[in-house]
């Protein structure tokens, strides 16, 4: 779709600069200003990227940018999770865990996603001047809600627009988070991390291109830590004096004009102070790309609920946003990111292993990106009915009656309210049921499976 060029000014509710007011907030920032539920989830975002960063270090593809970042910035102030007996100087380090971090999709995010990694991008770079400053434990945290709010905000007003035209979204609004905390552990004033918001805007980007070409997708870890050392630097710069546009988010050419298919300038400053979006952090349960959260979790509870297993499995049709359709639907993934991007890929993974949370039949399928042989090819996307998956199988239950799951999601993984239903016509499972040998999944394996209804998940 083509965007329009006629400009939009914004509306007058962020008429009065909502790029400054962003700025103002995060110069003020103070651990005594937020409430304790904030503090916690701040907590926990923290834990949770630091222990994502030590498990991306392992890979091949984050030794490459630790290489690189000692190579320009050893012997620093900061330690990086992951990395003993070397330090690096901030941008260094930020860069390194903050790619570290995204290593293996396991960051953390925003519910519902807004195209935000408060882990990778907020957290991390923070913990990285902290060290450098001295800061103390509540100045962190009150650093890490401050660029936890400032960006999930611009990711919300973006109304996760850029992805549809090619930008990867962290990467644009990465710089701004990262920005927001380390200007607050710097002590900038208000003015001056303005100035380090409209630099960190023509230091954000990240192209999607990896999603389309059928190779590259380690390109995709290097956005996050990129956006992490961008902030970093835009703050450094502006406390030297440098400027940038202090209207960079909402202004003309700005962030929600140059990056956006749509936007709502209202959403940057809608609740600041009052409402705390830092509490919609939520952490990941697969190491997947969080379009196949849902699926997989769905197949795991109608596999476990309706008793059968990947042999039964005739095919899993799943019904998503179009997104999912355009973006995560790779059937031939040529690398692990490809893989992990692929919800058709991950959800047939998810089927041929009995626990997709910590089996290493989950783990080393994705490493190896290739199909499960059972459900290769027998797993599709398609477009018709948004939140919808259907599992055609040939499982058989003694009662003949509907199986139904209803509940949420741990806390663990992004919410989400989940429905499923088995149905079988009675007559027909009463007929294929004999007390004859079973398989070792519980069902007969010398009959046809009855013809059976869809079964069919809906969220």
């Amino acid at each position: 779709m083509a965007r329009s060029t006629a400009y939009r000014p914004p509306t007058r509710a962020v008429a009065d600069l909502a790029t400054e007011r962003l700025a103002a907030y995060a110069a003020a920032a103070k651990f005594e200003h937020f409430p304790q539920a904030a503090a916690e989830r701040a907590k926990r975002c923290l834990v949770d990227a630091v222990a994502c960063a030590i498990f991306g270090a392992q890979f091949p593809w984050s030794a490459m940018v630790l290489d690189e970042a000692l190579a320009s910035g050893a012997g620093g102030p900061c330690r990086v999770p992951g990395v003993s007996g070397k330090t690096l100087h901030v941008p260094q380090a930020a860069l390194v865990a903050g790619a570290f971090a995204h290593a293996f999709e396991y960051d953390n995010l925003r519910k519902p996603g807004a195209g935000v990694h408060a882990g990778a991008t907020v957290a991390l770079p923070a913990l990285a001047m902290a060290q450098a400053v001295n800061a103390s434990g509540k100045e962190l945290i009150a650093a890490i809600i401050a660029g936890v709010e400032v960006m999930f905000r611009i990711g919300a007003a973006t109304l996760h627009s850029p992805e549809h035209i090619g930008f990867h979204a962290p990467g644009m609004t990465g710089p701004f988070g990262s920005a927001a905390a380390c200007a607050s552990l710097m002590g900038l004033s208000a003015r001056q991390t303005a100035h380090a918001f409209g630099i960190a805007g023509s230091l954000a980007g990240g192209l999607l291109a990896f999603a389309k070409a059928g190779s590259g997708g380690m390109v995709k870890r290097l956005h996050l830590g990129r956006a992490a050392e961008s902030g970093v630097l835009a703050v450094r710069l502006a406390n030297r004096g440098y400027e940038g546009p202090r209207n960079v988010i909402e202004g003309r050419y700005g962030v929600l004009e140059a990056f956006c298919e749509e936007n709502d300038a209202t959403l940057l400053t809608q609740g600041l102070g009052q409402v705390f979006e830092i509490e919609r952090v939520c952490f990941k349960r697969y190491p997947c790309h969080v379009t196949a959260h849902v699926p997989v979790q769905l197949l795991r509870n109608l596999m476990t609920t309706g008793r059968f297993g990947a042999d039964d499995i005739h095919a899993i049709a799943i019904e998503a946003s179009g997104k999912v359709l355009s973006h995560h639907n790779e059937r031939a993934p040529a690398d692990i990111m490809l893989a992990q991007y692929s919800v058709p890929f991950c959800v047939a993974i998810a089927a041929s292993t009995s626990d997709a949370t910590a089996s290493t039949t989950y783990f080393n399928g994705l490493l190896l990106h290739r199909w499960p042989s059972r459900v290769n090819g027998s797993t599709n996307v398609c477009g018709t009915r948004p939140g919808t998956l259907t599992c055609h199988h040939g499982v058989s239950v003694p009662t003949g009656t509907p199986l139904r799951y209803s509940g949420r999601q741990g806390s663990s993984a992004p919410r989400q309210r989940l429905h499923g239903e088995i149905s079988l016509h009675k007559q027909e499972v009463d007929r294929a049921l004999p007390s004859r040998q079973r398989s070792r999944s519980g069902h007969r394996s010398d009959f046809k499976w009855p013809r059976v209804r869809e079964r069919r998940i809906l969220v």
